[in-house]
């Protein structure tokens, strides 16, 4: 390790960029071993120190150093260098997760925007064919496929045989097919 210029601290506070640049130079070699043990890589290592030195200079003016200035340093990219664990140990637990089917399951892929764009038309053009069906089919027909209705209980609320809802949800979906393939 090099030798650090003599009133470090106070040079870099006071915006000394030729102080900061020598601390950096003296320190940079042992902070990267340092830092490669830790997240076993040297790219990531240099990553973590170059992090470490952008926010000193950006915060140099808050810059205090009560021991000495290695061991801050050290002591600075070491806790980056446990965050990066950290967060490494969630990306890996959560890619695990999602490895698993039953986890896939309850989260399925985002729908792809043309897809989405298709199924909102779909449902425009589904929506305006049922506005225009008469009322009492359009009734039964919302009653059995978005109140999930069966046949008899629908039968029972509107008062008509369960042949009688038959009836009316074909005629609704013969004239829903007509209109959607009218359009």
């Amino acid at each position: 390790m090099r030798e650090l210029p003599n009133n470090c601290v106070q040079r870099v506070r006071a915006g000394d960029l030729e102080a900061f640049e020598s601390l950096f130079r003296a320190m940079h070699a042992p902070l990267l071993a340092f830092g490669a043990r830790y997240v076993g890589d040297t790219a990531r290592a240099e990553e973590l120190v170059q992090d470490v030195f952008l926010a000193l200079w950006e915060r140099r003016a808050e810059w205090v150093v009560t021991g000495s200035v290695p061991s801050y340093l050290f002591a600075a990219v070491r806790s980056r260098a446990l965050n990066v664990r950290r967060r490494d140990a969630v990306e890996q637990r959560w890619a695990d997760d999602e490895a698993h089917d039953s986890v896939r399951a309850l989260h399925p892929p985002p729908q792809r925007a043309d897809t989405a764009l298709e199924a909102r038309e779909a449902r425009t053009r589904v929506d305006a064919a049922m506005a225009a069906l008469p009322p009492r089919l359009a009734q039964v027909m919302v009653m059995r496929w978005h109140g999930g209705l069966s046949y008899a209980e629908i039968a029972r609320i509107l008062g008509i045989s369960v042949k009688g809802v038959e009836n009316q949800l074909g005629r609704g979906l013969k004239a829903l097919r007509a209109a959607l393939d009218d359009g």
